[in-house]
């Protein structure tokens, strides 16, 4: 419940801070009477949560005792209220209210696990021990609950139609009455101990004992089926009861129906978050949600026990010391404005301006904000300080007013004219964007003494006509006049080497600068090498055996190679030959070791299948740790992943 009280006050707040935002406009509340009268239609939830007084005591030398716990389910609550509020202050959001609720719940007062022995005296003046067990002890409850509510208001008017509203406050109860119907049934037996008296006869005494005599008599179901399995039972007990003994098996009470009411209740707490769909300034209709708690306390019964011998019944709600009980649900309503409405004057509460889209156009407006709706309004202003300027209009459904068609400047003496009443709003600047030249590209001449360079500017005013003036090496050059195309680019073409400066791009009368640049027409390429002359030699198989990131498969480019030094260590029988692996520093050093090494003996493997003697071949893997170039490029790390060859004339 505590969950669902922070989600309605979390709604609340955030229905009301969207009605203060920016886009919300007080006058419509304003215009509406102070005084109201709340109508609701509640219906939903009802729970109640139990405290009872413990009445083992009320059982005379009780035994084995077990009252059980009381619980209430299936609650539902239906009703109403009827409030008269009145709304203070300037805009009229807040106010305070009273009335009249009234609350019908219905649920069910279950009780468990009901068993109680005790010391009773029955028909005959026997005293003996009396066994009571519950059956189906529940109790229809039909509660009627009145309370005099004292609440906040709140209330907020979106536009003509919607608004919002909350009531939180204090449930003074009158009254709490609670009627009963129950099913309950009991079993009723008895254990006798007798006794031999001074007279040679016997009486009956109580067993005070947890666990009754094996010797003493059972008038109990259990006893009667051991000796008597196909005996009927009922028949037994009628037959008991009929001689004056306190047995029955299922028995009901002789009174099934009653009334309880709680003696004192507290102060509850109340919380009704409504949409209000205004009919018109008088008219309302509440759609919402509302939540109630309210704690009882009760005096419960003196000497208090459900049943005290066979067809005798206390209602469960009789031993109840304190109850809480919550209530939430929906209501729908209306709300009724009434009496005078005040002439409020007439107020201009805020302006949005717009600024021109395009240099030296007039398409800005001003949205003036907060009068009175669907009234004829004149508004009166001045630009730069000239004589002013009168436009007669209508308000809108929202008390808002959009003049059109601006240019830039200093508006002042802003006024509303609604018949006799004006108002008056702050100053507004409208301002022309800001050209800008958001980058530029340049392109060389082709060749020394050609004029085909050229530089295109980016991020003006697609459409427009643009003027663009610079110094070529610090003379003044002729202007470019061109439209800006439709990706907002321009092109002055025909371009000749030199530096460019003081460049300045013009739409109509706002100014942008661009960036000195310089364009250098390229220098004749040298003649071309005389063809290389080839000389056949032997392949060094030095050269290293280059090898992928994190990889050790000979590529087939270095098998030329390979092929090389295989011939060699084939031709000479006394040469062994040495391979060592490397890697580049990325990862650990450990693995770099495993790496090189398995890059050695790939070469291995492909120097043994062209026929080489394995016994001749020696590999080793030097992880990083001998770089071949610098590890801080990407060029540098490939030649380190590696593998080099060096013939030696022994086995080292």
């Amino acid at each position: 419940m505590k969950k669902l009280l922070m989600l309605f006050i979390a709604a609340c707040g955030s229905v009301s801070a969207i009605a203060q935002g920016p886009n919300s406009h007080d006058q419509p509340d304003s215009l509406v009477s102070r005084w109201v009268i709340d109508v609701n239609l509640l219906g939903g939830v009802a729970s109640q949560t139990f405290t009872t007084a413990n009445s083992n005591a009320n059982y005379l030398n009780g035994l084995n005792l077990n009252t059980g716990q009381l619980k209430y389910s299936n609650g539902s609550s239906f009703g109403g209220d009827a409030q008269l509020g009145f709304f203070f202050g300037k805009k009229r959001h807040f106010g305070i209210g009273t009335g009249f609720m009234y609350m019908q719940q219905q649920g069910t007062a279950s009780l468990n696990n009901y068993h109680v022995e005790y010391q009773a005296t029955d028909g005959n003046g026997n005293i003996y021990r009396q066994v009571v067990t519950g059956n189906n002890i529940n109790e229809t409850v039909n509660s009627s609950n009145i309370n005099i509510p004292l609440v906040l208001k709140y209330k907020t008017r979106f536009s003509k139609h919607w608004g919002f509203s909350t009531d939180a406050g204090a449930l003074l109860n009158l009254q709490m009455n609670n009627a009963y119907t129950t099913n309950a049934n009991f079993d009723y037996e008895a254990i006798y101990k007798l006794e031999q008296s001074s007279d040679a006869g016997t009486i009956s005494v109580y067993d005070n004992s947890p666990t009754a005599s094996a010797n003493d008599w059972f008038i109990t179901k259990k006893e009667f089926l051991q000796n008597n399995p196909t005996g009927n039972y009922q028949d037994y007990l009628n037959a008991k009861r009929a001689l004056g003994f306190n047995v029955g098996e299922g028995l009901t009470p002789n009174t099934t129906k009653g009334n309880t009411s709680y003696t004192m209740g507290s102060v509850g707490l109340m919380v009704q978050p409504s949409i209000n769909y205004y009919v018109s300034d008088y008219i309302a209709l509440n759609f919402g949600v509302y939540y109630m708690v309210q704690p009882f306390k009760n005096n419960a019964q003196s000497n208090y026990t459900l049943t005290d011998g066979i067809g005798t019944y206390s209602s469960v709600l009789n031993d109840v010391t304190k109850s809480v009980n919550q209530t939430y649900g929906l209501n729908i309503g209306a709300r009724f404005f009434f009496g005078r409405k005040d002439h409020a004057p007439l107020v201009i509460s805020s302006i949005d301006a717009t600024s021109p889209s395009q240099c030296s156009l007039c398409d800005g407006s001003m949205a003036i904000h907060g009068l009175t709706p669907n009234k004829e309004v004149t508004i009166g202003y001045s630009l730069n300080g000239a004589a002013p300027t009168n436009n007669a209009t209508t308000v809108d459904g929202a008390g808002d007013v959009k003049i059109a068609n601006l240019c830039s400047g200093n508006y002042t003496g802003i006024t509303a004219t609604i018949k006799k009443k004006n108002a008056a709003g702050q100053p507004v600047t409208l301002t022309d964007p800001v050209v800008h030249i958001s980058g530029q590209n340049t392109a060389n001449p082709t060749l020394k003494g050609v004029s085909d360079g050229s530089v295109v500017f980016n991020g003006l005013p697609a459409g427009k006509s643009v003027t663009i003036n610079y110094n070529l090496n610090g003379t003044a050059a002729v202007s470019f006049t061109s439209v800006v195309n439709p990706d907002n680019t321009v092109k002055i073409s025909g371009l000749c080497e030199g530096t460019y400066t003081g460049i300045v791009a013009s739409v109509n009368h706002c100014a942008a600068n661009g960036a000195d640049f310089t364009l250098v027409a390229p220098v004749p390429p040298p003649p071309p090498p005389p063809p290389p002359v080839v000389v056949a030699d032997k392949i060094d198989i030095s050269a290293p055996i280059l090898f992928e990131v994190n990889k050790f498969v000979v590529h087939s480019s270095s098998y030329p190679e390979i092929e090389e030094a295989a011939t060699e260590m084939k031709e000479n029988k006394s040469l062994y030959l040495t391979i060592d692996g490397n890697a580049d520093a990325s990862g650990n050093e450990p693995a770099n070791r495993v790496l090189s090494l398995n890059r050695a003996n790939a070469v291995k493997t492909q120097l043994t299948k062209r026929g080489v003697n394995p016994k001749r071949l020696k590999t080793k893997g030097h992880g990083s740790s001998i770089p071949a170039a610098t590890n801080s490029t990407e060029d540098g790390k490939r030649q380190n992943r590696r593998a080099v060859m060096s013939i030696t004339p022994d086995k080292k």
